[in-house]
């Protein structure tokens, strides 16, 4: 084979290209929506566990609520990273 041979190689579309884009609109609203569900879940949820958790002391309260946020906040990175990887964001 000498070095003036050329040949056609066809590669493969890369995955960004092959992922169809979303435009704005649906980029904002999905923004939104993801955002208030957000908020929703990881405030309301941890000021319903001050409210109910009335046995137990304000410290215990308030860890418990301060880690419910957290993890609520971390499900919600770890869900959109996987949507995104899917191609649904």
């Amino acid at each position: 084979m000498s070095s003036d041979d050329t040949t056609d190689v066809k590669t493969a579309p890369s995955a960004d290209a092959a992922r169809a884009e979303i435009g704005w609109l649906r980029a904002i609203v999905t923004g939104v929506v993801v955002l208030f569900v957000g908020l929703g879940v990881s405030v309301v949820g941890a000021n319903e566990l001050i409210a109910r958790l009335t046995s137990l002391s304000r410290d215990t309260v308030a860890y418990l609520a301060s880690g419910f946020f957290v993890l609520c906040v971390l499900a919600a990175a770890w869900l959109l990273r996987r949507l995104q990887d899917r191609g649904a964001l």
